[in-house]
């Protein structure tokens, strides 16, 4: 039996709804220091190793925030609480808010890298940048971790077919 490939067009269409499908934390990753601080929000962020703690994160490289974290060499994952839409609006450009304007959502402060650290985040992972793999559109930054902050425990924002969710009175399966 022959199958016939899709078009490049109806592949990535079909390629974004899949990926609607995926649920996933909402993070902040934020670099720079100063009125140069810059920031995005991404689910493309996961854990990559204990020994040492590492974290992945993917950008894109025609952002601001793939140019602070590349000059300061250090980013800070902050993981959000459901409670901290706002914000993920924010940094994800859904408020025309753009570069340090962005920050005027919550409460800023700095770890041991210096990278923009949210107050009041589920948690901060604040990170010094150890490699970049550029692929295609976007940079694969991976950074050691310096310094973990956690925050009060509530129920994490996560993303799922272009709405926010939370944990609340949810029940695990």
């Amino acid at each position: 039996m022959i199958h016939s490939m899709p078009s490049p067009d109806t592949l990535a269409d079909d390629f974004r709804a899949a990926m609607r499908q995926l649920a996933a934390t909402v993070c902040v990753v934020t670099a720079g220091r100063g009125a140069s601080r810059r920031g995005l929000t991404a689910t493309a962020v996961c854990s990559l190793s204990v020994t040492p703690p590492s974290m992945l994160v993917c950008v894109n490289r025609q952002g601001a925030a793939h140019r602070a974290i590349t000059e300061n060499g250090c980013f800070c994952v902050n993981i959000l609480a459901a409670d901290q839409q706002d914000v993920a609006r924010r940094f994800a450009g859904q408020t025309g808010d753009a570069g340090e304007d962005k920050f005027a959502a919550g409460q800023w402060s700095s770890l041991a890298t210096g990278a923009p650290a949210l107050d009041g985040a589920l948690i901060n992972l604040d990170c010094a940048l150890s490699s970049d793999v550029e692929t295609e559109s976007h940079s694969i930054f991976i950074g050691h971790v310096r310094q973990v902050r956690f925050g009060a425990v509530k129920s994490p924002l996560l993303h799922y077919d272009r709405s926010f969710f939370s944990l609340e009175n949810q029940t695990a399966l």
